[in-house]
């Protein structure tokens, strides 16, 4: 962990401080919302619970004495009288007798709201005697009526999406054979009754009996894509009486509470959508992590403003450090704040200027010699080749040209064995075979965009002991700065030519984006190596060439037959036989 913490950067470090002390903040708040959207949530259920408990005794209440009376009728005299005595009695008694019994089922029917029609079904006289009509009996409605059914704890009874109390008498075959009363329950009263129920949000409420062949509700109802008519059933089926289920839909999590009677067979249901009373802690919930997110901006914004204050003077500083060390004593520090970075800014400008005057002209060849071996060393291996060579390796894998991989790698380990080699000077005809490794990897690269033509060594001149990597820049030359922008194909030529003892190298190409203004910039270079330029490996070349061969050897520069550059490369005739072999055996004197 100390090594991970001692290898980030100064922004980083401050960041993390700053986030250290917002996490655990944060955190905290995050916790003790869950724990409070924990507690409200038990809270509520244990209260509709309670609410549904509550409800559903207020339902027995009501229709207590309804289920009641009605059995008390059973044995009433006037109507017992209809269905056994009628066919003795007068038009007048039996008149009376209707009119009597349809005070008792007015009496009944208003007795709860939720009654909407109370009667009595004569079989033997085939008439319905109701609280404000008098007809004939429905066969259909008098068969699902005359059901055995235990008044005290399945009371309710189903026809045709109604809801009736029925008393027949007598109950046990022929049922009903005399008579039987029974009520019509009002949809309309029930529905306003489950309105009447206090319900947290977007709630609903609903009544079923236990077949759940009928129902009345109030408020959405949750979809039946959620299965909870599928759930209640399963719970009721399993003696469960009363409890909660989650349901989970396209509109969010709902709980349903469920309360069922014993005694009046039907079950009441509550349904709460969990957003209706937990919705403004999740929304503070929310509003947390709203203020830990623009809390974690704040702090990087605030870091990265301790760091410009920091590091904009360091970065100022180690430029002029890089600056220094690639040998440019110009450069100076100007700093307009009074602070420590104004010291240090201080010392090194006078710590340059005091370098500035201790350098004097007996360094300055040596620090030619010294820059042109560290310039032939970064030569040697190019980054930026190595990259191309590395991602052209991976197409043409990628693309399965197998005997091109071959190739391409046999070339790239001759190229970087070559450039690796540790000696100072080879064979020329060594330097030609790292040039034709060169281009062959160059011509894979480019394909048919670029041609090269490379002349064989004259003879007498193979074993010519040149400096290493001389004639290699001069073709990546051609390359880089001549062929870059040309729209056609391009060509490279290497051409060797004899003249007065002397050899001489020219490296040819047919570029178009040569000017004269160009043109004469080179030959400033190659006349003057301390001449500002971006074509250091001309000069790499040009001053590795005179410290081995002298002045005699010299680069030159010039516009091509092929209409781009022409570099021509002058060894002198007093080396033609000074080879690697000669030079071994001076040693060995």
């Amino acid at each position: 962990m100390r090594t991970f913490l001692s290898r980030l950067t100064i922004y980083p470090k401050l960041v993390l401080s700053f986030l250290l002390l917002l996490v655990p903040l944060v955190a905290i708040s995050l916790l003790m919302n869950a724990q409070s959207e924990r507690l409200v949530r038990d809270e509520i259920i244990r209260s509709t619970q309670a609410k549904a408990a509550s409800y559903m005794r207020v339902l027995e209440y009501d229709f207590g004495p309804l289920i009641t009376l009605q059995q008390q009728y059973a044995f009433d005299d006037e109507i017992r009288a209809l269905a056994y005595s009628s066919i003795i009695m007068s038009d007048q008694q039996y008149t009376e007798s209707i009119q009597n019994v349809q005070k008792k089922l007015t009496t009944l029917k208003f007795m709860s709201s939720y009654v909407s029609d109370a009667f009595v079904l004569f079989p033997g006289l085939d008439r319905k005697v109701s609280a404000d009509s008098y007809g004939s009996v429905d066969p259909e409605q008098a068969a699902a009526l005359n059901q055995v059914i235990n008044p005290y704890e399945a009371p309710f009874l189903v026809d045709r999406g109604r809801l009736w109390l029925s008393s027949p008498y007598p109950s046990s075959p022929p049922v009903g054979k005399g008579f039987t009363i029974g009520m019509e329950l009002s949809g309309a009263s029930i529905r306003r009754l489950l309105s009447g129920f206090e319900l947290t949000g977007e709630g609903a409420a609903m009544l079923t009996n236990a077949q759940m062949s009928w129902q009345e509700s109030y408020g959405p109802l949750p979809d039946d894509a959620t299965g909870f008519r599928e759930e209640l059933a399963s719970r009721m089926e399993a003696g469960s009486k009363s409890g909660l289920f989650l349901l989970r839909g396209g509109d969010g999590r709902k709980y349903a509470f469920y309360e069922t009677s014993s005694r009046l067979g039907l079950t009441l249901v509550l349904f709460l959508d969990e957003r209706s009373f937990l919705g403004p802690i999740q929304r503070f919930g929310n509003w947390t992590l709203l203020l830990a997110a623009a809390s974690t901006l704040l702090a990087l914004l605030f870091a990265y403003g301790l760091y410009r204050i920091i590091h904009s003077p360091l970065r100022e500083l180690v430029r002029a450090f890089k600056s220094l060390e690639k040998g440019d004593l110009s450069f100076k520090l100007r700093y307009r704040s009074r602070d420590e970075f104004n010291y240090l800014y201080l010392q090194y400008n006078r710590t340059v200027s005091r370098l500035q005057e201790l350098i004097d002209e007996a360094y300055v060849q040596q620090y030619q010699v010294k820059a042109a071996e560290l310039k032939q060393l970064q030569s040697q291996i190019n980054p930026h080749f190595l990259y191309n060579c590395l991602f052209n390796l991976y197409r043409l894998a990628k693309l399965q040209e197998h005997d091109k991989v071959a190739a391409f790698t046999k070339h790239l380990g001759d190229y970087f064995r070559y450039v690796t080699k540790n000696a100072d000077k080879v064979p020329l005809r060594q330097e030609m075979m790292f040039v034709n490794a060169y281009a062959a990897i160059q011509t894979i690269r480019f394909e048919e965009h670029i041609r090269v033509e490379l002349d064989p060594i004259p003879p007498g001149w193979e074993e010519l002991a040149v400096p290493k990597l001389l004639l290699q820049p001069l073709v990546e030359n051609a390359y880089h700065h001549g062929l870059e922008d040309r729209s056609g194909q391009g060509l490279v030529r290497l051409s060797f030519r004899e003249e007065d003892g002397r050899l001489l190298v020219h490296v040819d190409d047919n570029g178009e984006a040569l000017d004269e203004e160009r043109l004469d910039a080179i030959r400033k270079l190659l006349g003057d190596p301390g001449f500002p330029s971006d074509s250091e490996g001309l000069r790499n070349v040009q001053l590795r060439l005179r410290l081995h061969f002298g002045e005699g050897a010299r680069l030159t520069a010039d516009r091509s037959p092929l209409g781009g550059l022409s570099l021509t490369l002058v060894l002198p005739a007093e080396q033609q036989r000074r080879s690697i072999q000669d030079e071994a055996a001076d040693r060995g004197q």
